[in-house]
């Protein structure tokens, strides 16, 4: 062998090494994904089943506003903010729970499978129902994980849509109403 094929090959024992790190690592990001979404789910589904007089998200946005992204978070202060400005019974925001893509959420969610789309994570959640789990996901929070901590940075719906789209939505048409 010479000298040159033993430096290819050593290069290639390395990226093989790398590969496998870096599968791991993957593997390690969808597994501690799933863990941060299910311990939000745990925390906040009691909270929408509670029957607070204000939303619950709105609780979870005051309170636990570590965990999303700045961009959700201002979004759903505006449309918090848009809300408490209509007046009688005018719904000019949200009318549902956000997290929960329902009115009426389930008593129960369990996380299911996790998966990287570029450089974000998609977790699948379902609705658990007298014991049983709903066959399509319930909803479905993007995450970003940044500094050793993950980020919801937005909720995509499984009928269509997401929350960032729908809240932006909302907003450029109420802007265009007051014009």
């Amino acid at each position: 062998m010479t000298p040159l094929s033993r430096g290819g090959a050593a290069i290639g024992c390395l990226l093989l090494l790398a590969l496998h790190v870096s599968s791991v690592q993957a593997g390690d990001l969808a597994a501690s994904s799933r863990e941060f979404v299910q311990k939000f789910y745990e925390a906040y589904v009691p909270k929408a089943l509670a029957g607070q007089p204000v939303p619950p998200w709105r609780l979870a946005v005051d309170k636990m506003s570590a965990d999303f992204d700045g961009e959700l978070v201002q979004a759903l202060k505006d449309d918090l903010a848009a809300q408490a400005q209509a007046k009688g019974d005018d719904i000019v925001g949200l009318d549902f729970d956000p997290f929960l893509d329902t009115q009426d959420p389930a008593k129960r969610y369990e996380v299911g499978s996790a998966r990287q789309e570029g450089k974000d994570y998609l977790v699948d959640v379902y609705a658990v129902t007298s014991g049983k789990r709903s066959e399509t996901p319930s909803v479905v929070p993007e995450l970003a994980y940044e500094n050793g901590h993950w980020r919801f940075v937005n909720f995509r719906y499984p009928e269509g849509g997401d929350l960032l789209t729908l809240l932006k939505q909302m907003k450029a048409d109420r802007e265009s109403q007051q014009n």
